[in-house]
Parts: C-alpha cells; structure tokens; sequence
C-alpha cells in the first residue's frame, strides 16, 4: 500500500447478487488532491463474478456541480472520480446518468463513461437499429474528439470530482449559488 492508502477492513459476506457466503469486501481510505481523504468500498462474489464498487467522502463537502468543456482529444483524459450520489449530463449528446441506489460510483475518464453509454446502448439495439446507430456513431465521434461537447458532473452531497486536463475549460459551481474556475496547484 502506498503512503496515501489506508486499508480499513477485509471480510466476506452474503453476495447481494446470488446469495452465497462469498462475496470479499475491502474498505480502505485514500488521500486525493483537491479533494482530501474518500472512502472506497470494493467487492467481488468469487461464485457469481457480480462486483461493488462506491466511494465516499471522509471529509464534509458542498453540493457541486463540475462543468467541463471537452474542445479536444487530450481533454476526453480527464479524470473523473463519480460515486453513485452522482449525476452526469452530456446536453450535446443526449445522455443523461441518473444517481440513486443502483447507480455505480465508478474512477474513470471522460473517455471511459462515454465507453460506459455505448455498452449500455448495446441493449437497445435491437429496439431501434437506426436510431442506436444513429447515436453510437454520435458517441463515437465524440470518442475520437471529432465533437465538441460538454460534460457536466453534479454530486448533492459532494462526493464526486473531476480532474481536467485542461484547466482553462472547467469551471465549478457550488450549488448554494457560488463558483469559480478550476485551479489546479
């Protein structure tokens, strides 16, 4: 483990999924910067393969709101720390990732969470072809930084994050009406 790493808890429970005594959690607390020390809960079912995954602020923070423009590929690298309280919006693309108790928290990039819609998308094509082609030709330009959009990120209870690439192309709004642009030291 590293210095910024503190292991709280291994166990094994009853698996949500399947309902067998093998489902392995680790708790464990990380140091981030700019967001201070968050707890992750991770766990596996060695039988049925079905996965956990939430993250949760150790630390007090305000309900936020990150709004980052995407005006290039380098910029679809930035970081983004999502816990299930969280929701995204992408306006240009028609997506929209509602928080909520099945929702996923998930450490991933701009990049990954559009990989993340296209998956999804796969189960309903079928439905509709053209229509699913349609958008998962959209999302994959967007992929590629042929599209400019906008990410957005908003989190009530402040548990999520984004870490731009590109700082100039985010800004954050603390929901209780104040914001500032990104700085990043």
């Amino acid at each position: 483990m590293s210095k910024y790493m503190k292991t709280y808890d291994k166990y094994i429970i009853t698996c949500p999924s399947c309902g067998n005594s093998s489902f392995s959690m680790v708790e464990f607390s990380y140091k981030t910067p700019f967001f201070g020390e968050i707890l992750i809960l991770s766990g596996k079912c060695s039988k049925c393969g079905y996965r956990y995954f939430d993250s949760f602020n150790l630390e007090e923070h305000k309900a936020v709101r990150f709004v980052l423009k995407i005006t290039n590929a380098e910029e679809l690298n930035s970081m983004v720390i999502k816990s299930s309280t969280a929701k995204v919006e992408i306006p240009e693309l028609g997506i929209t990732i509602e928080p909520g108790p099945s929702a996923q928290a998930y450490i991933s990039t701009v990049e990954g969470i559009l990989y993340r819609v296209l998956e999804v998308l796969e189960v309903y094509a079928q439905e509709n072809r053209e229509k699913y082609e349609a958008k998962k030709k959209e999302i994959s330009e967007a992929i590629d930084g042929k599209i400019k959009f906008t990410f957005i990120l908003e989190d009530q209870y402040g548990n999520s994050l984004v870490i731009p690439k590109n700082n100039r192309n985010m800004e954050v709004k603390y929901l209780n009406g104040t914001s500032e642009s990104y700085e990043n030291t």
